[in-house]
Formats: C-alpha cells, structure tokens, sequence
C-alpha cells in the first residue's frame, strides 16, 4: 500500500466590498457574494463543493470497479434558516440538512451501483468535512 504524506491547500481571501470577497486558489480567483448577490454565496459553493466531489470521486471510483459512466447529474439542496446568521435565536447557522440524488447512466446493474455510491461516500473529501467534525482554529491579526 502507498504512502502518502498530508497535503496543504490554501485560499486566500480578500474583502472586495461588504459582501464580496475575492479568494484566491492556486492560479484561480473566485468571487463570493450574499446569498441573491453578483456571485454565487458561500453556501452556494458548499452545496457546489459536495457535487463536484461527488463527480471526481464517482469517476475514480467507477473506473476502480471497472465500469463506465456514460453521463452523471448531482442535484445537492441545503436546507438554511438564516435566524443565526443574522444575529437572532436559533438552532445553528449552517445547513440544518443536505440531500444529494445522484443521476448516473451507467451499463451495471442495482447492487453494483449500490457499493459504487458507498465508495464514493467513504472517499469525498468534501462529504466527510460536512459530516464529520473538523478542528478549526480561527486567528485574528491585526494588519
């Protein structure tokens, strides 16, 4: 079996406005806005983040089993309440849930896709940080 060796990523973030930011990933830039803004919201992109994982991972993993995948549609939909996030009681100020349906053309039959999709599951790096806890250390510095 390899091994491998733990990996950074970075973005960097920079304010544009009140409710823009610029980051930067690698050679990229990414622009996030409000929800109903110029740009697509954080939460926007976390639902975005799981479906292209979602992509990647299944590809990997179908070509792992052997099989081909003629085409894939990831339909992911959060369930928000913005009571928190707007500085108001309530139960938290993340997703209360998230449901993902997988559409896949694909010649196999149910069982096989049954233990595809939980390789995949095991295997997102995005779907295990939304559902497991993930220490996070946050520090402010004066510029």
């Amino acid at each position: 079996m390899p091994q491998f060796k733990d990996m950074e990523i970075r973005v960097i973030g920079k304010a544009v406005s009140s409710t823009k930011t610029l980051i930067k990933a690698g050679n990229f830039e990414i622009y996030i806005d409000k929800l109903g803004g110029e740009y697509p919201s954080p939460l926007d992109y976390t639902l975005a983040a799981l479906a292209g994982c979602i992509n990647i991972v299944g590809h990997m993993v179908a070509k792992e089993m052997g099989f081909e995948i003629n085409s894939l549609e990831i339909e992911v939909n959060g369930t928000f309440n913005p009571a928190k996030f707007k500085g108001f009681d309530g139960d938290r100020a993340g997703f209360k849930s998230i449901e993902v349906t997988i559409r896949v053309d694909a010649r196999v039959d149910d069982e096989t896709l049954k233990e595809w999709i939980k390789r995949v599951e095991e295997r997102c790096p995005v779907s295990d940080n939304l559902i497991n806890e993930t220490p996070t250390e946050i520090t402010v510095k004066k510029a």
